[in-house]
């Protein structure tokens, strides 16, 4: 009795002793395993960020940014933190704004190439909106002619599609009849698909996600085969037929018959599988004048963000702008090109308060954005980043309201910059990192725009940018000084990098942002954001920054050491915005030295 009451508890001591060791690798192995985004980010979550639970694929992910060679890049941020006394030298204002940081970009970028020939396969078609002006555009030559000189395409927003494993990329495709990308006969929205090495994906499947599909699809394909398979026994039998001449006739008309029916078997598949799934590469169908002489028609600056349904599922929402006739002016949309039915509507507000040409809206996700009900939900877009001016659209009937504006804030409404403009979707921080939970914080990358410096008439830069949400009020922490990476922008003329007539560097999305891991002894955090940019409005190339989080986390610092300024006092994002134009205006200066035409 007493050895098995001793061998009971050496069993019980031992298996305590495993579960301990078990429990501290387990704490240890926390921050050396890559950290998973999924547990960032609430439920029902906002933004995707990419996990890291496809094993397979997130190491090889990893492995090619580790492989990536990187350089720092020193800037500064201006922090809407400083409540500057009425007395304080006006020409100091930057410099108790301004605060020095720095971030590791790729020294190599991926250029996004176009597919022009698949793109005209899908405008070619009968059915096709623009199939009338293809054959015009071609002059009776083929329509690969006209690849060369006439066909542009740039802008590329693309974002990593976790639950399909690849990016989905919506461009801006120009068809010029006078061969200028400036002068377009009509601007389409591109799509294309990549894996995880950036090779396109032909013919990548993505299924709707508001319609099911139907039991027997792989019966209907089958049956469709064997309804043009008539001849194909003949052409089974060839080398019986050609032993007299008569039967090498018949021969001849049925191996021709066969193949003509097997075109037709393609695009009867073709139609039954456009029923139920966005197939990639294509051209998006949106509808738009393509009658008499057509001078920049069509959807133009298309702007993509991935949001988390409630059941699950990631869909992209891509944003665009268009002359839209029945308002009589240039008005925003969305097209949801996942969806089936009623994919596409115009962002209005019921009173039409909403102003003037619409462009350069900057989409987010908030909590609370998807809805049960039945209902499709909510996006957030942010209008104008100074004075800031938030809207709330539904994604039922493209209705929306106010949930914030500035310019009514008292002594606010003469504050304005047209020189600060939106540029990629704006993505929520990761919840699992202490110094962001309980707080919700966006970052994007917008665009400054300023005029007449360095030999160009237009100069255009990326500027990174953080805006937070407080109690309904919205402001920017921070808006940094042109993030450009000492790169030599390609030029106007698409053969230097002169500087001349416009110069744009120009960003288009946040492609991708993974949170790998955290090393506790130096409490830094190794992450990797892809950013699509466009140069001269001709390419797109991905670049990868590293230190993102940390970057951020600084910016917090800084922010919190000094006393926040209130979203009511607008004056101050003001301050920001004079100083950021100021700072790009010096920096145009000395690179227009540096590249003179």
């Amino acid at each position: 009795m007493l050895r098995r009451k001793v061998t009971l508890k050496i069993v019980v001591l031992i298996s305590v002793f495993v579960l301990c060791l078990l429990t501290l690798t387990t704490v240890s192995n926390t921050h050396r395993n890559p950290v998973t985004s999924n547990s960032f980010i609430p439920e029902p979550v906002t933004h995707s960020l990419p996990s890291w639970k496809h094993q397979a694929s997130s190491a090889h992910l990893l492995t090619r940014f580790r492989k990536m060679e990187y350089n720092p890049f020193r800037f500064v941020n201006y922090l809407n933190s400083q409540h500057l006394a009425q007395e304080t030298d006006k020409t100091k204002v930057c410099q108790h704004m301004e605060y020095q940081t720095m971030l590791q970009y790729s020294t190599a970028t991926h250029p996004i190439t176009p597919n022009y020939k698949a793109f005209s396969t899908s405008l070619y078609q009968r059915k096709s909106r623009l199939h009338g002006f293809m054959k015009k555009l071609a002059h009776g030559q083929p329509i690969d002619t006209t690849f060369k000189d006439k066909w542009f395409m740039f802008g590329s927003s693309i974002e990593w599609l976790e639950d399909e494993q690849c990016y989905v990329a919506y461009s801006r495709l120009i068809i010029s009849e006078r061969k200028s990308r400036g002068h377009p006969s009509v601007s389409l929205i591109a799509a294309q698909a990549f894996d995880k090495d950036w090779n396109e994906l032909i013919g990548k499947r993505i299924k709707y996600v508001d319609i099911d599909i139907p039991e027997d699809f792989d019966d209907q394909l089958k049956a469709i085969d064997e309804k043009y398979n008539a001849f194909a026994k003949c052409v089974e039998k060839s080398a019986e037929v050609h032993s007299d001449q008569a039967n090498s006739e018949n021969y001849d008309k049925c191996a021709s018959q066969h193949k003509e029916n097997q075109k037709l078997a393609e695009v009867e598949k073709q139609e039954l599988i456009n029923r139920y799934f966005r197939v990639y590469p294509t051209v998006l169908d949106i509808p738009f004048k393509t009658t008499g002489d057509l001078q920049f028609m069509g959807p133009e600056d298309p702007k993509v963000i991935i949001r988390r349904n409630l059941d699950g599922t990631l869909e992209p929402l891509v944003f665009y702008n268009l002359e839209d006739d029945n308002y009589d002016r240039r008005l925003m949309f969305i097209v949801m090109p996942h969806r089936k039915i009623n994919p596409i509507m115009p962002l209005v507000d019921e009173e039409f308060t909403i102003t003037r040409i619409q462009k350069n809206w900057s989409p987010f996700i908030m909590d609370g954005d998807s809805v049960k009900g039945g209902s499709r939900g909510f996006v957030h877009i942010i209008q104008h980043i100074v004075p800031t001016t938030v809207l709330k659209c539904s994604l039922d009937d493209g209705k929306c309201s106010f949930v914030f504006n500035a310019s009514a804030i008292e002594g606010s409404q003469s504050i304005e910059s047209r020189d600060i403009r939106g540029g990629t979707a704006f993505i929520r921080l990761p919840q699992g990192i202490p110094e962001f939970s309980g707080r919700n914080i966006w970052i994007g990358v917008i665009k400054v725009h300023i005029k007449d410096c360095g030999g160009t008439s237009q100069f255009y830069r990326p500027h990174l940018a953080l805006m937070e949400e407080r109690n309904g009020e919205y402001s920017f922490l921070s808006i940094s000084s042109a993030i450009h990476f000492n790169r030599d922008v390609l030029g106007w003329d698409l053969e230097s990098t002169s500087m001349f007539f416009v110069n744009i560097m120009s960003p288009n999305s946040i492609v991708s942002w993974n949170v790998v891991s955290h090393d506790q002894e130096t409490d830094t955090y190794e992450d990797y954001m892809e950013l699509s940019f466009s140069e001269a409005d001709f390419n797109s190339h991905i670049l990868t920054l590293k230190g993102v989080i940390d970057y951020v986390r600084q910016v917090l610092r800084d922010s919190d050491s000094t006393n926040q300024v209130s979203a009511l006092e607008p004056h101050s994002s003001l301050a920001i915005s004079k100083c950021v134009c100021s700072h790009l205006r010096e920096y145009c200066e000395g690179y227009g030295k540096l590249h003179e035409q």
